[in-house]
């Protein structure tokens, strides 16, 4: 991009230039050809033969499940979440507490059962860790229980390759392994089993190493360096005023993100006057670094420096004294302060800190490393933060062997027996210790899996992994709460857990799952030796069964820590930053908010989740910011060569406004060759430039053009139509997205009255219906809203969404519900972000009724704009008069080709559509139903809280609010009124019923001088004309 196309930021908020894409910004020729041709891509109805085959591989992918008789009900006794029936009544749902981890990270979950089958993945609403919401990742694991692609059977390689084994071989073989010369390598698990099997192998003799891809090691570090033990930090952002975020993302990968978000929203109210205020310093714009008032984009390789020149200039520069047993002193730091890296204005942000001592909180991401940490909990114990808004729980940690002392014994010959407990080495290894190579000299190499991967392809005997929705077993929370781990169904293909394995390598008899897990829950209440069989008292069995009923321990975990003292550990000051250049590039390794590290990658609702900064689907690439991939002469979607430590990878470029100068990130998790069926050849395998020296960031990158380019499916222009040009659209976007400081919100409460497009008073055509019973309606606050695509994956798995794979969506045809727009503003390099989710609003005068034929589209006596899905026969124009954009069409029969079988993985609440049927929201009329029944059955009126639409139920911040909006004493009614409160479009007369509430920023007026509002109209007046020109193109595209 050349500076003549850069936009210079405004300082008003309420005044930036907004635009979704950096093509947009820049009115390119590529751009204007594609908003000036009505019918985009080439949207005929008649793909080609591939893309037909890939599009069938996907939905299969997606919908199928093993054989009707793998949905069978477990042996052992599972107990309901809700309530315990004297029998199973078919058609009614169950649903179970469990629990999912995530690398080292447990998560207490609850999931709904039909007929023996789970379908849905939600919070555990009494757990103070998620109170009910959950990630993307949580909410589409569901999906991989039925996953085609799962190992289905046992294999062992013999002379003449791999053929089917059964358990009772692997046991045979287990009970023959000497220990002596065994080696296991297992990922981050906090399973009290399993970690007790563990270390039993350990005292035989048997060597226990760690790999997780995304570790969280340098967080333990950091606190053993500080405090001389082993700690979890427990955040408290309730009672936090100002936030520093380094790097860490706290409201998406810290291990307690959705109980941050939820303290993180509690506190962004500007009702009472007082809100908190967030400053964030990363290389990549994070979901966190889009709600920061203040953002600081910095090289991952200046991260270190930057939080050292914040300490010197807290304590150098406002005299903050340092508290007893800091490992650093004032001559340490004198070097520096006023260091660069720190950016310009650390001095406004150290006194906001000093100003706001015991109500502050610095939090460190799991990428710094460990004296970073341990300068941050320092900063806090001397801000007088510790008991306040940050505290710790002291926790013992083994001695940890990691990956390169394996890859050491192995190439010595040192071990003939290797344990890998799930996970995939061979794909997700750093590439210099070549452990393909090292695995292959161990004689016997034992992989559990859930897929016949890279790894077991080496492996002498592969075992498919059970899910944990078919799996027993426990884990430990962030806050040390016992978790349980039940399983919905038994395992479909025979899979085994890790517990089951080990238990094969050192019981004499070994044990199910359920014993283990069983007898891992009595020694952690203090018993001696196996779990009872029968307990006479029904003392034990009363305790078992409210436990995995509950999800959790009742009598373990702890809502706060402690205070640690500082240990006094001498820190070691980070090396000067490398001087970064378009010869010297940093390269940054991150996790995939869509695949992880990888584990995802068959995983079709994941891959079809549009990233929320990027919108990319079903691919990385290589991000740079605009200014520097305008230095090195690339562009949106050019491959690259880029060549680090003598190894090289190619690569297509996104070029993402906000990236750090000369800083180019790449996901990691994508490029597998085994990824089965969904995931085969989506993107690029960066762990092919890893290295375990620098697992996650390092200089001396070069970049090169190929000379290629590459299709890189983004949903961010799709609906833009170029009708009324840049500046109108720059007169409406402000009406949709509202936005403003809040030294605005407290002079003009009101003041969201005057932004965007002002229209005389309308009228109706007709006479409006009078609405006796209920009235449902939904508030969304952009207050609150992150972007974390949670609601996107929730609606997903409720309501049988189809994907329908990369060619579709680079057609425009993604089938997804809630749409994330996604707006910069200002400058291309250093921009502010807004998001805001848009579904169907739901119209009282709802466009696509008027135009619909047959009447397939309709209003209810409740207010719903209903489908009638066999009315319909395809005509679109509904989708063309919707202002939104929001109604999605079946261009395939995407269950078609389905056996009942595999329907199984449906939703039976939800109508499965067809091809030529068209689509959208529905505010989830079947929970609305269930809640009417329910109320009925019980002989009262609905009560407020009694529906719960699927992106409500699993939103973490607490921003969609959803109710009867002619029932006064309602959330959602007393929304409506709210000051902030505002209709999309509302100079179209549609009267939606939903509606936004305005986002406000809190700013630091020493680094941002707040302009008040003129109380104009934010865009002009809107004539006749411009209302029906902006009917084609507001609400306009993803992001």
């Amino acid at each position: 991009m050349s500076e003549k196309n850069v936009v210079s930021a405004g300082s008003p908020i309420h005044s930036a230039n907004y635009w979704r894409s950096l093509q947009e910004l820049a009115n390119t020729d590529e751009y204007r050809a594609q908003v000036e041709n009505e019918f985009p891509h080439g949207v005929d109805a008649q793909g080609d033969g591939w893309s037909r085959r890939r599009f069938l591989q996907v939905m299969s992918a997606s919908i199928a499940m093993a054989s009707l008789a793998g949905c069978r009900f477990p042996q052992e006794k599972i107990v309901p979440f809700a309530q315990r029936p004297e029998g199973v009544m078919p058609g009614t749902p169950m649903r179970f507490a469990t629990t999912m981890e995530l690398g080292p990270v447990a998560s207490s979950v609850v999931a709904t059962s039909y007929d023996g089958r789970p379908i849905k993945v939600d919070g555990n609403p009494a757990m103070g860790l998620s109170q009910g919401a959950t990630s993307a990742f949580a909410q589409a694991s569901v999906l991989d229980v039925y996953d085609p692609d799962r190992s289905q059977k046992i294999l062992r390689r013999n002379g003449m390759g791999r053929s089917g084994g059964s358990w009772d071989d692997f046991l045979a073989f287990a009970r023959g392994a000497g220990k002596g010369r065994m080696a296991v390598l297992a990922g981050a698990s906090t399973s009290p089993a399993q970690n007790a099997l563990l270390a039993r192998l350990g005292q035989a003799g048997a060597g226990v190493f760690l790999w997780e891809p995304v570790c969280r090691v340098n967080e333990m570090k950091g606190a053993k360096l500080a405090f001389g033990t082993a700690a979890l930090c427990q955040l408290d952002l309730s009672h936090a005023r100002v936030l520093v975020d380094l790097d860490a993302n706290l409201l998406q990968d810290h291990p307690t993100a959705i109980r941050n978000s939820k303290q993180f929203s509690a506190a962004r109210r500007p009702d009472d006057g007082h809100m908190n205020r967030l400053y964030c310093w990363e290389t990549t714009y994070s979901i966190t670094g889009g709600m920061a008032d203040h953002r600081f984009p910095t090289p991952a390789t200046h991260m270190a420096a930057a939080v050292w020149a914040l300490a010197a200039e807290l304590v150098l520069g406002e005299g903050l004294p340092l508290p007893h047993g800091a490992g650093v002193d004032r001559a340490a730091l004198a070097r520096w302060k006023g260091h660069a890296a720190g950016g310009e204005h650390l001095s406004a942000v150290a006194k906001d800190l000093m100003a706001h001592r015991g109500e502050s909180l610095l939090v460190a991401g799991l990428r710094l490393d460990p004296e970073v940490h341990a300068l941050v909990h320092t900063l806090n114990e001397a801000l007088g933060n510790v008991g306040h808004t940050v505290s710790y729980l002291p926790i013992q940690t083994p001695q940890i062997r990691f990956l390169p002392e394996l890859v050491e014994a192995l190439n010595k010959g040192q071990v003939e027996t290797l344990v890998i407990l799930g996970g995939n080495p061979v794909y997700t290894a750093p590439a210099d210790l070549d452990f393909a190579a090292a695995m292959q000299k161990a004689t016997h190499r034992v992989h559990l899996a859930t897929h016949d991967d890279a790894t077991s392809k080496l492996a002498t005997w592969h075992i498919p992994q059970a899910h944990y929705l078919e799996s027993w077993g426990d884990a430990m929370g962030w806050d040390m709460t016992h978790l349980s781990v039940q399983p919905l169904i038994a395992p479909l293909f025979g899979g085994k857990t890790a517990t089951e394995v080990l238990s094969a390598f050192v019981d004499p008899t070994p044990r199910t799952s359920h014993e283990i897990a069983r007898d891992s829950f009595h020694a952690m209440t203090g018993g001696q030796g196996a779990a009872p069989a029968v307990d006479a008292d029904g003392g034990f069995e009363k305790r078992w069964r409210a436990f995995i009923h509950d999800g959790f321990r009742q009598d373990s975990g702890r809502a706060h820590g402690e205070p640690l003292a500082l240990a006094g550990t001498p820190l070691t000051a980070p090396a000067e930053p490398p001087h970064l250049s378009a010869d010297d590039l940093e390269i940054h390794f991150v996790h995939d908010q869509s695949v992880f590290d990888g584990r995802f990658a068959d995983n079709a609702w994941l891959q079809e989740m549009p990233d929320f900064m990027t919108k990319l689907t079903w691919d990385n690439a290589a991000l740079l910011g605009p200014a520097t991939a305008d230095e090195l002469g690339v562009k949106h979607g050019d491959m690259v060569r880029l060549s680090y430590g003598g190894r090289e990878l190619e690569m297509a470029v996104y070029v993402l406004p906000g990236q750090a100068r000369h800083a180019v990130t790449v996901n990691l998790g994508y490029g597998r060759g085994d990824a089965g069926r969904v995931g085969q050849g989506a993107g690029f395998n960066a762990y092919a430039l890893r290295t375990f020296a620098h697992l996650h960031q390092d200089h001396g990158l070069k970049l090169a053009k190929t000379g290629a380019t590459y299709k890189l499916a983004t949903t961010q222009d799709h609906h833009a139509i170029d009708q009324a040009g840049a500046q109108e659209i720059q007169k409406r976007v402000p009406g949709l997205v509202r936005e403003g400081s809040l030294a605005e919100y407290k002079a003009d409460e009101h003041f969201v009255d005057h932004l965007g497009i002002h229209s005389p008073p309308l009228e109706s055509l007709w006479k409006e219906w009078e609405y006796n019973g209920h009235k449902w309606g939904m508030a969304i606050d952009l207050n609150l809203c992150n972007g974390c695509n949670a609601c996107v994956i929730g609606c997903q798995a409720e309501n049988n969404i189809a994907v329908v794979g990369k060619d579709e969506v680079s057609r425009g045809r993604e089938m997804s519900w809630v749409r994330l727009d996604r707006y910069f503003m200002g400058d291309p390099d250093d921009p502010k972000v807004a998001q805001q989710p848009v579904a169907c609003a739901q119209c009282e005068m709802a466009p696509c009724e008027q135009v619909c034929p047959v009447a397939a589209t309709m209003h209810t006596r409740e207010g719903l704009n209903a489908m009638v899905y066999n009315r319909c026969v395809g005509t679109r124009y509904c989708s063309n008069n919707c202002p939104y954009k929001v109604r999605r069409f079946n261009w395939f029969n995407n269950f078609e080709d389905l056996t009942e079988t595999q329907r199984l993985v449906l939703n039976p609440d939800v109508t499965v559509r067809a091809r030529g049927v068209m689509e959208k929201c529905t505010y989830c009329v079947q929970r609305i139903e269930g809640a009417r029944v329910a109320a009925r059955t019980e002989g009262r009126a609905m009560r407020d809280g009694d529906i719960t639409p699927a992106c409500q139920q699993t939103c973490p911040s607490d921003a969609i609010v959803f109710g009867d909006l002619n029932d006064p004493e309602s959330r959602v009614s007393k929304l409506r009124e709210h000051s902030r409160s505002y209709d999309l479009l509302n100079y179209l007369n549609l009267k939606p019923r939903t509606f936004y509430m305005a986002r406000i920023r809190n700013p630091n007026p020493a680094i941002t001088p707040v302009a008040m509002h003129d109380g104009g109209h934010g865009g002009g007046h809107g004539g006749g004309q411009e209302t029906g020109q902006d009917a084609g193109h507001a609400g306009q595209g993803h992001g």
